[in-house]
């Protein structure tokens, strides 16, 4: 499970204006999204390690999973996506304390099927260093 820091921060990043898909916080909350084109995050921790007697880093991955209209093609969605990932890519944390170190490149998330819509999904790689605990 991803520290909280790491959470609100990347939350905080795709509610950002200059990003075109709407964001939608689906961790442990009922969404009925309105939006054709929508993404929501899932956060995944692989590491915890202590770095000193009050520091400790975090690795992990943070999955961005896309939906579009079912039904339509993929071209629309991929354009979006595309789009906003070079966006995110260039935030930054002005504590320094996340920082993102890799991506993974675009995966269809729904299998190609349409489902209820048609997904993708992004995993974007991160440190974080805890420097309050």
């Amino acid at each position: 499970m991803s520290a909280l820091y790491v959470r609100d921060m990347v939350r905080s990043w795709l509610k950002d204006a200059s990003l075109d898909v709407a964001f939608y916080d689906t961790v442990n909350l009922e969404q009925r999204p309105t939006d054709n084109e929508w993404v929501t995050a899932e956060f995944e921790s692989t590491l915890r390690d202590k770095i000193s007697f009050c520091e400790w880093r975090e690795e992990g991955e943070v999955l961005l999973i896309f939906t579009g209209a079912a039904g339509v093609g993929d071209s629309d969605l991929l354009k979006a996506v595309e789009k906003d990932i070079k966006t995110f890519m260039a935030f930054r944390d002005l504590t320094r304390q996340l920082t993102i170190t890799g991506i993974q490149a675009i995966s269809e998330y729904s299998g190609g099927s349409a489902n209820a819509g048609y997904q993708v999904e992004v995993t974007i790689e991160y440190t974080y260093q805890d420097l309050e605990t």
